[in-house]
C-alpha cells in the first residue's frame, strides 16, 4: 500500500510538471536554446569560425616530416653510394620540409580581414534567427491566447442556447410558441457546437505551432495568459521614420548585410593580389640509409711465397686485405645528412586570363553585395510601414468594433427579452445572437492583430519582447 501511494504521488508531481503554464519570456528564453532554426545558424557560425582560425594559421610556415622504407631488385645507382646494384637494396629516407609565403599581395591579410566580416556577418545572421524566432513565438503565443478568449465566448453562446432551448421546450408545449421555434433553437444549437469544435481545433493547431517553434512535445502545454497593454491609442513616440533610423542602427539584419559588403570588399583584394609577385621560402633537412655502404671493419694478413732469390731461396711476401662490413645506420644518418635553404620568386605573367575573371567576379560579387544591402534596406523599411499601418488599421478596426459590439450586446438583451415574451420570433433572435457573435470574434481579431504590429514596431526600436 506505501508504495502504490509513492507511484501516486510521483505520477501527481509528473502530471503538474508536464502541465506547468509557459509565459512568453519562457517562451523566447527555451526558444533560444532549443529552437532547430537558431542552433542551426549557430552552428552555420562555427563554420565561419573555423575559416578564420584556419587563415590566420594559413600565415605561418608549414612543417612537415616524412620517411619511407624500400627495396630495389634489379640493376640500379645507389642514390648515396653512386654504385651500381643487381641485388636487393635496402634504402631509408628521413626528411623534414618548411614552407613559408613571405609575400603574396597581402593575400594572407586580405582573408583573414575577410573571414573576420564573414563571421560577423554570420554572427548577426544567427541574431536575425533568434529574433525570427522570437516574433514567430510572440505571434503564436497571442494566437493561442485569442484562441482560448474565442473558446470561451463560444461555450458562452452554447449556454445561453442550451438554456433558451429548455425555455422554448415550455413554451412549445404551453401552446405560446410553435414548434419550428424549437427547431431553429436546436439549429442554432448545433452550429455554436460546431463552431466551439472549431475553435477548439484552432486552439489545438496554434499550441503545436508554438511547441514546433520550442522543440517541445505539444501534449499537455498551456500558456499563461499575461495582462494585455491598453488599447486606447498608438504611443506618441511611434513615428515611422524614427523607428527605421533606430532599426537600421539596432537590427543584426543590417548589419550582417553591411558585413557582406566589407567581405566583398576584402574578395576583391584578394583577386587584385593574384597580380603581385609572390615570394616564398623553403627549408629542408634531409638523410638516409644505403644497404650497399660498407667500411672497413678489419685486415686480414697473409705470408705467401712470390718467388725465388738467385741461390734458390724462396722470398714471402706480407698480403694485408680489408675486410668490410655495412655501415651501421647511425653513422649513415648523420653521413648522410644534408641541409637546404631556398627563396622562390614567382612574377605573374600570363595564365589564360584567370587573375583578369577573378578580379572581375569580386567586382560583380562587390555590387551584389552592396545592392542587396540597399534591398535588406527597403524591405525593412517596408516591414515597418506596413506594421505601422497595419497597427493603426486595427486600433480603429477595434474602436469602431468595439462601438458594434456594445450597441448589439443591448440589441441581443432586448431580441432576448421579446423573444421570452414571444414578442419575436426565433429568426430574428439567431439573427441578433450571430450579429453578436461575428462582431466579438471581429473584435478579439482586431485586438491581438494590434498587439502584434505594436510589439513589432517595438522591437524595432530596440525594446524586448515583453506583454
Amino acid at each position: 500500500m506505501r508504495q502504490f501511494w509513492i507511484i501516486c504521488f510521483v505520477l501527481i508531481g509528473l502530471q503538474s510538471q508536464a502541465q506547468q503554464s509557459w509565459s512568453l519570456q519562457q517562451c523566447i528564453d527555451y526558444a533560444m536554446k532549443n529552437n532547430l532554426q537558431v542552433r542551426i545558424a549557430f552552428l552555420n557560425n562555427e563554420l565561419n569560425k573555423i575559416n578564420l582560425q584556419q587563415s590566420k594559421a594559413n600565415a605561418l610556415p608549414n612543417l612537415n616530416i616524412g620517411g619511407s622504407n624500400s627495396y630495389n631488385f634489379g640493376k640500379t645507382i645507389d642514390r648515396y653510394t653512386n654504385q651500381f646494384a643487381n641485388t636487393r637494396v635496402q634504402s631509408i629516407n628521413l626528411g623534414l620540409q618548411s614552407q613559408w609565403n613571405l609575400f603574396h599581395g597581402l593575400q594572407n591579410y586580405h582573408t583573414i580581414k575577410q573571414n573576420e566580416m564573414n563571421f560577423l556577418s554570420g554572427k548577426y545572421d544567427a541574431e536575425k534567427a533568434k529574433n525570427d524566432v522570437s516574433l514567430n513565438i510572440v505571434n503564436a503565443f497571442l494566437q493561442i491566447v485569442m484562441s482560448q478568449e474565442l473558446i470561451s465566448i463560444a461555450q458562452n453562446q452554447i449556454n445561453t442556447s442550451q438554456a433558451l432551448l429548455h425555455q422554448t421546450k415550455k413554451m412549445v408545449e404551453a401552446g405560446s410558441l410553435p414548434k419550428f421555434n424549437q427547431y431553429d433553437v436546436e439549429s442554432q444549437l448545433a452550429n455554436e457546437e460546431l463552431n466551439l469544435v472549431n475553435v477548439q481545433n484552432q486552439h489545438q493547431i496554434a499550441r503545436v505551432n508554438l511547441a514546433l517553434l520550442l522543440n517541445v512535445e505539444p501534449n499537455n502545454f498551456s500558456v499563461s495568459v499575461p495582462p494585455l497593454p491598453n488599447l486606447d491609442s498608438l504611443p506618441p513616440n511611434y513615428d515611422v521614420g524614427k523607428i527605421y533610423q533606430e532599426a537600421l542602427n539596432n537590427q543584426p539584419v543590417i548589419l550582417a548585410a553591411e558585413y557582406r559588403v566589407k567581405s566583398a570588399e576584402r574578395g576583391l583584394k584578394i583577386a587584385k593580389s593574384n597580380i603581385s609577385p609572390s615570394i616564398n621560402f623553403s627549408g629542408s633537412l634531409g638523410t638516409g640509409y644505403s644497404g650497399l655502404a660498407q667500411q672497413i671493419d678489419h685486415y686480414d694478413s697473409i705470408v705467401r711465397s712470390v718467388g725465388y732469390t738467385a741461390l734458390g731461396d724462396k722470398v714471402y711476401s706480407l698480403f694485408v686485405n680489408p675486410v668490410y662490413a655495412k655501415t651501421p645506420y647511425a653513422k649513415q644518418f648523420s653521413d648522410n645528412l644534408n641541409r637546404s635553404l631556398g627563396i622562390n620568386i614567382s612574377i605573374p605573367l600570363f595564365n589564360g586570363l584567370q587573375t583578369h575573371a577573378g578580379i572581375s567576379r569580386a567586382k560583380i560579387s562587390l555590387e551584389t553585395s552592396r545592392l542587396q544591402l540597399v534591398q535588406t534596406k527597403l524591405d525593412l523599411q517596408n516591414i515597418i510601414v506596413q506594421a505601422y499601418n497595419d497597427a493603426t488599421g486595427s486600433l480603429k478596426k477595434y474602436k469602431a468594433t468595439e462601438k458594434s459590439v456594445k450597441s448589439l450586446q443591448e440589441s441581443f438583451k432586448y431580441a432576448e427579452q421579446r423573444y421570452k415574451v414571444g414578442a419575436t420570433n426565433s429568426v430574428d433572435y439567431t439573427t441578433q445572437k450571430n450579429n453578436l457573435t461575428n462582431a466579438q470574434a471581429q473584435l478579439l481579431q482586431a485586438k491581438y492583430e494590434y498587439i502584434f504590429k505594436v510589439k513589432i514596431l517595438d522591437f524595432y526600436m530596440g525594446k524586448p519582447l515583453v506583454l
